[in-house]
């Protein structure tokens, strides 16, 4: 995949200090961060200033090796170092977060919801809480949102997601062996179509080419353009229905 954020075509593998890379959680990908030339070695746990808010992380990589120049300019800033009262309070994060999902299907389902709470992101300082749900349709969460906030004294978010977006929140391991391209890199899913897996003559085995979402395998559109390279004018032979899975 190419990088969209700057004109720069060269490739540079210079290594600088001023770049570390971070693990969140349980993230596979490492964030890029900048030190602002501070020296912060592997194993120091750091606060990090992200969209979200000030998030508790690790050092994973130091230093970490800079391509792009979009690369630096996307990097996130660290504030400091992480002390006992940080730690103290990813704790007290990580603790929330798991009791939240518990008591918020149990909630649901005292409601009535038709509802799947997927993930709960409670902030470091404990002020606010998203709560990532699908669902087959509309859902009023008017008075889950109410027994939340009162149990949990936080601002709540309640995020309705898709399944593929659900399968990127999750992370795991995709039948190729390797970590889902939507947990790791891939930022938007492009519509994927069964005649992508005829031009490649895969088994049409939905077991076969279906992701943990339960939707078609988004890899299939990565090489679809060769395939349709096959045969002139970019067309299979036998023209094939498209049945979308978006």
């Amino acid at each position: 995949m190419s990088c969209s954020g700057c004109s720069f075509t060269g490739i540079s593998t210079a290594v600088e200090d001023s770049f570390v890379g971070v693990r969140f959680r349980e993230e596979t990908n490492l964030t890029l961060c900048s030190t602002a030339g501070k020296i912060y070695g592997r194993g120091d746990r750091v606060i990090v200033d992200l969209e979200a808010g000030p998030a508790f992380g690790q050092v994973e990589q130091s230093p970490m090796p800079v391509f792009k120049p979009c690369q630096k300019s996307s990097a996130r800033p660290i504030v400091r170092g992480a002390d006992e009262n940080d730690t103290a309070a990813f704790d007290r994060q990580r603790h929330n977060e798991i009791q939240g999902k518990l008591y918020a299907q149990e909630r649901a389902r005292a409601l009535g919801l038709e509802m799947k709470i997927s993930l709960v992101d409670f902030s470091l300082s404990g002020k606010k809480a998203a709560f990532y749900f699908t669902s087959d349709g509309r859902v009023d969460f008017r008075q889950l949102v109410r027994d939340l906030s009162s149990r949990f004294s936080v601002r709540v978010k309640m995020v309705q997601v898709g399944a593929r977006d659900e399968a990127g929140l999750l992370g795991g391991i995709g039948v190729c062996g390797r970590t889902l391209c939507c947990s790791s890199w891939l930022k938007e899913f492009r519509p994927i179509s069964i005649q992508m897996a005829k031009r490649q003559s895969l088994s049409l085995n939905p077991s076969k080419i279906s992701g943990q979402c339960g939707r078609l395998l988004c890899c299939l559109a990565y090489e679809d353009d060769q395939y349709k390279t096959r045969n002139p004018g970019g067309r299979p032979t036998t023209q094939l229905p498209v049945i979308a899975d978006v």
